[in-house]
């Protein structure tokens, strides 16, 4: 896998505010705390590329401290965000433009997706983990690294639905119907 330095830097500010914070639980100074948590709240915004707490609006795909279902085809270059919360995508029933294939990103952290696709239909799904968990239909699982999975109907010269779904501190999970 691949590591990008907004992935990397993010992950050593998530660590060293986790370290904080477990030091300041066993007997250190408030003011620790909040340089920890502060160092956390950084580190997640580099990870997914831009702030994520302090906005005006949430937007619609984004999941926060909450459980969602969403059950929309999503348009091209659509991109959802599971923060401390659970989401449940169902793409099942949704039919593919026939003039192009859709793209879209699912970002994970410190939270849970699960990914319902139609096995019928062409679906691809990449996954890069970091200390989190993504498990595949077909039964492969990663921890740390990268992992794919394509229903049997996926070819690239069909127009077909890929998902990119990175996972930090969290857990995806790809189910077929």
């Amino acid at each position: 896998m691949k590591m990008a330095p907004g992935l990397f830097w993010g992950l050593l500010l998530i660590l060293i505010g986790l370290s904080i914070i477990l030091r300041v639980l066993f007997g250190v100074k408030f003011f620790g705390a909040v340089i920890a948590l502060f160092l956390i709240f950084v580190g997640i915004s580099m990870l997914i590329g831009k702030p994520w707490m302090f906005r005006s609006g949430k937007r619609d795909s984004d999941t926060i401290f909450e459980d969602r279902t969403i059950r929309e085809m999503p348009g091209d270059e659509t991109e959802y965000n599971v923060i401390f919360g659970r989401t449940v995508y169902d793409f099942t029933d949704q039919d593919f433009p026939d003039d192009k294939s859709v793209r879209i990103k699912v970002n994970t952290v410190f939270g849970s997706t699960t990914i319902k696709v139609d096995r019928n239909k062409p679906v691809m799904v990449r996954s890069d983990a970091v200390f989190g968990s993504s498990t595949m239909p077909d039964g492969n699982t990663v921890a740390f690294g990268s992992v794919n999975y394509s229903t049997d109907s996926f070819s690239t010269e069909k127009n077909h639905l890929l998902i990119e779904a990175p996972v930090v501190f969290g857990a995806l999970h790809v189910k077929t119907e």
